[in-house]
């Protein structure tokens, strides 16, 4: 089989995946790899790089790698200068359009990468681009058509290949995700987004050697250089890539058994850029250390007192209150993440222990069954305690919602002993 046709085959195995067919418990990832990505490229290939003629100093590639949002007005300026050739119209609302991807404004991003797609039409990088704008809106099989046109212009375009292993890690292909993380970086091996991605899927498949050398090399990159790659989160907020490097490593370090040296990477990120992104990180790490709640308490609390709108640092820092058995800020912790975040799974849950020990039983089962309905890992979690309580005597562990499951649910969720 060809690289090409392979990516045919694979690109449609994508299509299905993301038609959620046969799926009982549909997963909604809180930030997955589909929904995470790098800001728009900088780093233009084939048609983008070989013809720019229409960029000035003001309407350029180079300007949104540092101030996306500049772009804007003097890429409308020559957009809608009448004399303005198709080409570099083209050219200008492709700019224009990262400006306002890199901004958090989707839906102008959109429009801009369509209008620019009729006038330029062999510019392999805004096919990747717009296919990113789909998925964020969660139209996937649209996404994987703009995917396809992009690797058909190009089929060695890293980006676009690290976003079919995105997609194919989304349908729970982890192997094939991994074949095409490498696939991008032998095109280019300084794709940031490809190498957390590599490692992230490694360390899933539990090869922490390959984990921790792919989040090594991502750490080693000069934070300038990296951040002018840009990282957008699954909300569309830029952020610092060097400390979601640091951060990332950590994670491997804590797989190996390493705590210590963890730390160290969160304690760097701190001292790199003291931010509500970096107290956050070693926040969360913290939390969960039996013996440094108050350190974990404290670097929280600077975190949300900087902005931070982390769901999982306001969940971490419900568990540090719940552990003080200090119910009500918890509560107030986990309905803020879920303000955030309302498909995330590990809050509803803690929101619902929390309704429960206020004896609010019909909120801490809606609560629960969504859990259990978003993420079947939870599900997973949950089936022993129920097991455990006699509430569920089946060996079976159900793969759809049924009367029988929500009684479990609803008489866990009156037992306060039930966890």
């Amino acid at each position: 089989m060809t690289r090409r046709s392979g990516l045919r085959v694979l690109v449609g195995a994508c299509i299905l995946a993301a038609t959620g067919t046969a799926v009982a418990f549909a997963e909604t990832p809180s930030c997955s790899p589909a929904l995470v990505e790098t800001a728009p490229e900088l780093a233009a290939t084939g048609a983008a790089a070989a013809d720019t003629g229409a960029e000035t100093p003001s309407c350029s590639l180079a300007l949104v790698e540092t101030a996306p949002g500049q772009v804007i007005a003097p890429c409308s300026k020559i957009i809608d200068d009448a004399s303005t050739s198709p080409a570099d119209r083209g050219r200008a609302l492709f700019t224009r359009g990262k400006g306002y991807h890199s901004t958090k404004r989707f839906d102008l991003a959109r429009q801009d990468y369509d209008a620019a797609i009729r006038l330029t039409p062999t510019n392999d990088e805004l096919f990747a681009s717009r296919a990113n704008i789909a998925f964020r809106a969660r139209r996937w099989q649209e996404g994987v058509l703009f995917l396809q046109q992009a690797l058909k212009l190009n089929p060695s375009n890293a980006r676009a290949l690290r976003m079919v292993g995105s997609q194919l890690e989304r349908s729970g292909d982890r192997e094939q995700a991994h074949h095409y993380y490498t696939m991008a970086l032998e095109s280019d091996p300084n794709e940031a987004y490809a190498l957390l991605f590599r490692s992230k899927n490694s360390l899933r498949r539990l090869q922490f050697d390959e984990a921790l050398k792919d989040a090594d090399a991502l750490v080693a990159m000069a934070p300038a250089a990296i951040n002018r790659q840009g990282y957008l989160d699954c909300k569309g907020d830029r952020l610092d890539f060097h400390i979601i490097a640091l951060d990332h490593r950590a994670d491997v370090y804590d797989a190996l058994g390493r705590p210590e040296r963890a730390e160290q990477d969160l304690t760097a990120a701190i001292t790199y850029s003291r931010s509500a992104l970096s107290l956050a990180a070693r926040g969360k790490h913290l939390a969960y250390k039996r013996g440094r709640e108050q350190d974990a308490a404290s670097d929280l609390d600077e975190a949300i007192s900087l902005g931070s709108d982390d769901s999982r640092a306001f969940h971490a820092r419900g568990m540090v209150y719940l552990f003080r058995r200090q119910y009500e800020p918890a509560f107030a912790a986990f309905d803020r993440a879920l303000q955030l975040d309302p498909y995330f799974a590990s809050a509803l849950r803690m929101r619902a222990r929390m309704y429960r020990e206020f004896d609010k039983t019909e909120l801490a089962v809606a609560d629960m069954r969504n859990a259990v309905m978003i993420s079947p890992e939870l599900l997973a979690e949950t089936m022993p305690a129920l097991m455990a309580a006699g509430y569920w005597r089946s060996p079976q562990v159900p793969t759809a919602m049924t009367p029988a499951l929500e009684d479990a649910i609803r008489a866990c969720m009156i037992d306060k002993t039930c966890n």
